[in-house]
């Protein structure tokens, strides 16, 4: 009796030991991929700042002004949530921006009007890592495999949504429903050759709003407007960028009155979706 008391305590004690140490191990792997999010400055970021300022390029400024988002404040940090499973870790992203909207309203032939109003964001984006190699290795063996487009959205008011984006080429043709739950891996992102010419189409809940693109042109930030299509339906032709390597494309949906009123609030629905620009073979 007391011989299997004694092995029965033992059991105990080692499966207590046991657990104790599967979970110092997950909370390590969970520092160790917080650590990367946050080291990682390229992926891991996304603002609204500078989208066309004065020194821009913008298509759309002829019949309402020019407008842009100014510079922006962040929360001091992200918050990073890393669920661990085996060998796998998945992310979430979360960023907060604070900011502006400027806007010079054309009140005449020859006058304007300055407008301002707070903008407040939210941001989110999804990741996948692996652990390539063993818990002794730097960094516990995890690297960053998979990643979402980010969904970014205004906070005080949300009553735009973007419900799906094509892309269409004489050499693909994309369909994207959930930014947050399609995922790339990171070294076979979606890719364009350069200068390849793209019809995008924006299916969304507003039919009385505007949509743009903002992309990069050679070293340009630029923003080019969609023609709205009727039924929520927004379409708009790019060529894309024509320096091979990793770029963002950020499609962006606003409430008319977001520009158009003054004292209308601030509403914006975004996707961002990273992307390769890559020669042909």
């Amino acid at each position: 009796m007391r011989k299997a008391l004694v092995l029965s305590l033992t059991f105990v004690v080692a499966v207590v030991f046991f657990a104790s140490c599967r979970k110092q191990d997950i909370d390590k792997d969970k520092a160790a991929v917080r650590a990367l999010v946050e080291g990682d400055t390229t992926h891991f970021k996304s603002g609204t700042a500078g989208d066309s300022t004065e020194n821009g390029v913008a298509a759309d400024d002829t019949t309402m002004g020019v407008w842009w988002r100014g510079p922006q404040t962040h929360d001091s940090t992200a918050t990073i949530e890393v669920h661990v499973d085996g060998d796998s870790a998945w992310v979430a992203w979360h960023q907060h921006n604070y900011g502006e909207i400027i806007h010079w309203v054309k009140t005449s032939d020859t006058t304007a009007a300055k407008w301002t109003k707070p903008l407040q964001e939210a941001v989110q984006l999804n990741a996948v890592y692996m652990r390539e190699g063993k818990d002794t290795d730097a960094d516990r063996g995890w690297k960053l495999k998979k990643i979402s487009l980010a969904y970014g959205e205004s906070e005080t008011t949300t009553s735009v949504r973007i419900d799906s984006l094509k892309i269409h080429s004489s050499l693909r043709d994309i369909l994207i429903v959930d930014p947050l739950s399609t995922y790339y891996w990171t070294d076979s992102l979606v890719t364009f050759t350069p200068g390849e010419k793209l019809d995008i189409k924006l299916y969304t809940n507003v039919t009385d709003g505007y949509a743009w693109l903002h992309a990069f042109w050679l070293w340009l930030f630029v923003r080019s407007p969609f023609e709205y299509q009727g039924d929520g339906v927004y379409a708009g032709t790019w060529n894309a960028q024509v320096i091979p390597g990793l770029r963002f494309a950020i499609f962006d949906l606003m409430t008319r009155g977001t520009l158009m009123d003054h004292d209308a609030p601030y509403d914006y629905s975004g996707w961002l979706l990273p992307y390769m620009i890559e020669t042909a073979d």
